[in-house]
């Protein structure tokens, strides 16, 4: 056996090992290690076999001989050639080296998976509570004790909303110390010996990183001893250290109104610090210092109201937006969050700005990428009305974008926007734009990127897994690649041709999948007149019975993308504007956008939670506005998002809404 070739394999296994310790969980590492140590030994074994020498062929002489030549030939180059057969203590040292240095690698690959979270010390009794609680006012008939367990039950509940990670082994303890205690307690004959050396070997051997959490609510001060009413009732300090160590990771005191809001910013404070030693959490999910956006973010989330009627559900939005407003956005999600609630607010361009300075920080953060270039498209609307207040954030947003390099020939020539309608220069550099972040997002969900990013980029592995399967990887693909042909409609002009390229077409088979026929989308792209395009659209084909089906040949008509359908319907309202057509075009356009957002809206994987918000707002649909098929489709989408709105009674002003609100609440705390 040459020595050379024995480092050779012994370097590749070495690679390997780190490989696939840095890109998997140490689950899969062990495995893979358990499966190459049985391949070593079976090639070792065979190798013994066919030099046995006339010696006894048996498989332990033939593993032993194997190994033996296996340790010669390793220590050749370092003891030279007079290297004698390792005997039994040689063997053991041998062993023990190589466990050490396989626990060695575990450690090292515990580094990369994503910590866990103690909440074990959470339900220790707050030491120094006080017994009564002052009746003088309404919210402090609770003692400091009781008060801490509520805030402990509600973070509990917090803490996996913010998605942090909690150990999947027994409280407040390692999973080889609830194996000992579990044979400890068992009462058979030797369990107690049983237990000590499963202690040993689990405090021997490395264990995830864990991170516990504690809690301390301050004692109150009494308004009658010189605290003031305006002074935070619920003061928590919270700290996260590491047990091992005992060394403290962050250390801060919170102030917050009540238990329920302590209790979502202690997890937005312990999910930012948890988010920023995981090196499996992508860089747009970690919040700002103290934690505040993420804090926000599930408070915004608890304002959310039963869809009784349109003005309850802008109400609790404006109550989301007027939070969000007020704490420092760091967060990618927590900006994104807000850019969604501005788009279905109708203030499109803030939303835009929200994307833009998302685009900037975090350019691999796509479904960002992917609303700033559908936000881009809807404010290019040539019907876009550009109010006076907007002008300075779409200038800014203008000049972000010009840092990203997306509108560097059109920002040098703008240092003033005027309200109105945008002109065209602009309109055309922010469909370019468009273009290029909807490419760029349709590219990453091949199949081949998206398999090269789980292994390139660690942190967006669970982002990226979801996109795996072929249905869920193209229904988001057929909506980037129609959000292209909607922006290569809104660039086309009359009379002058455009390229139609392969993927175009590939665009265009997706969109006769949910509509029946392309014909006028493509004399569209080809520069025709408005006869022709209006003689293709008055020939009316149904859409195939199988168009909802994943599609298996690039050829096939057929996609089961509701983003797809949602953006071929505003396509054929892009369609609308770009030309002037008949009674009768009109309504063919009208009904063809109509069937497409029913295919949307109907499609069990779409995200749209109510609908209706989202078209009536939608800019796209702007030029639709005074078509019967239209309108007729919004009232009925909106008695299906608000069923009881019609049982509701209109208010004689915005003072009986308030009175109701407040009798609910009123309620709300007396259950």
């Amino acid at each position: 056996m040459d020595w050379w070739l024995v480092w050779s394999i012994f370097a590749s296994a070495f690679a390997l090992l780190g490989f696939v310790g840095y890109h998997f969980s140490v689950r899969t590492l062990r495995l893979f290690a358990a499966l190459l140590v049985a391949m070593v030994s079976l090639i070792v074994t065979r190798y013994g076999v066919l030099h046995s020498a006339g010696g006894p062929t048996d498989v332990v002489n033939s593993f032993i001989r194997g190994f033996n030549d296996l340790s010669i030939s390793f220590f050749q180059p370092l003891l030279g050639r007079d290297v004698h057969v390792p005997g039994r203590f040689g063997w053991f040292v041998i062993l023990v080296l190589l466990v050490f240095g396989y626990r060695e690698l575990e450690v090292w690959a515990m580094r990369w998976e994503s910590p866990a979270v103690d909440t074990s010390a959470l339900g220790g009794d707050q030491q120094g509570a006080q017994s009564s609680g002052p009746p003088d006012e309404p919210d402090e008939g609770t003692t400091d004790a009781q008060r801490h367990d509520r805030l402990v039950a509600e973070l509990r509940f917090r803490l996996p909303a913010v998605s942090v990670r909690a150990p999947a082994i027994l409280p407040g303890g390692t999973r080889s110390n609830g194996l000992a205690s579990i044979a400890e307690n068992s009462g058979v004959s030797g369990s107690g010996l049983a237990g000590a050396i499963i202690r040993f070997f689990g405090a021997l051997w490395p264990s995830p990183r864990r991170y516990q959490v504690r809690v301390w609510i301050e004692p109150r001060e009494r308004p009658g001893h010189g605290r003031p009413r305006d002074v935070p009732a619920v003061r928590v300090t919270v700290d996260v250290e590491n047990p091992r160590t005992g060394e403290s990771i962050a250390t801060k005191t919170l102030a917050a109104d009540d238990c329920d809001q302590a209790a979502s910013m202690i997890a937005g404070y312990v999910a930012r610090h948890i988010f920023k030693e995981d090196p499996t959490a992508p860089p747009w999910c970690v919040g700002s210092f103290d934690g505040g956006d993420l804090a926000v973010l599930l408070l915004a989330g608890q304002r959310r109201v039963s869809p009784v009627c349109p003005d309850e559900i802008r109400r609790s939005r404006r109550q989301q937006i007027s939070m969000l407003e007020k704490c420092k956005l760091v967060s990618g999600v927590a900006r994104y969050e807000l850019a969604q609630l501005y788009d279905l607010e109708g203030n499109h361009v803030k939303a835009l700005r929200l994307h833009a300075m998302n685009r900037e920080e975090y350019l691999r953060f796509y479904r960002g990428r992917y609303r700033l270039g559908m936000s881009l498209e809807m404010i290019a609307n040539p019907e876009f009305e550009l109010l006076e207040p907007e002008t300075t954030e779409l200038l800014d947003t203008i000049r972000i974008l010009d840092r990203c390099g997306l509108m560097k020939d059109v920002a040098r020539h703008y240092d003033r926007i005027d309200p109105g309608r945008l002109p065209p220069d602009l309109r055309n550099g922010m469909l370019l734009a468009a273009r290029c972040e909807q490419r760029a997002v349709r590219r990453q969900l091949t199949l081949g990127r998206v398999i090269w990013g789980m292994f390139r980029h660690r942190d967006e592995r669970a982002i990226r897994k979801m996109h795996l399967p072929l249905r869920e990887r193209q229904s988001f693909h057929d909506g980037a690649r129609v959000a292209e042909l909607l922006v290569a409609i809104r660039r086309c002009q009359p009379g002058r041709a455009g390229r139609i390229g392969y993927d175009t077409r590939r665009a265009m088979h997706v969109a006769a999948a949910i509509t029946g026929d392309s014909a006028a989308i493509e004399a569209c792209l080809k520069g025709s007149s408005a006869q022709c395009v209006q003689e293709l659209l008055e020939q009316e084909r149904p859409a195939f019975a199988i168009a909802q089906r994943t599609r298996w040949l690039p050829w096939q008509r057929r996609t089961p993308s509701w983003q797809a359908a949602y953006n071929t319907a505003c396509l054929y309202a892009a369609l609308k504007q770009s030309h002037s057509y008949t009674d009768t075009a009109d309504a063919a356009l009208a009904q063809r956008v109509v069937s497409s957002l029913i295919r949307a809206v109907n499609d069990p994987d779409c995200e749209m939670e109510r609908p209706w918000d989202w078209i009536s707002t939608d800019p796209d649909f702007s030029c639709l506005r005074r078509s019967r098929i239209f309108r007729d489709f919004l009232d009925s989408q909106k008695v299906q998002d608000y069923p009881a709105d019609r049982a509701v009674p209109p208010r004689a002003d915005h003072q009986g809404a308030e009175a109701r609100l407040t009798v609910q609440d009123q309620i709300a705390i007396a259950t």
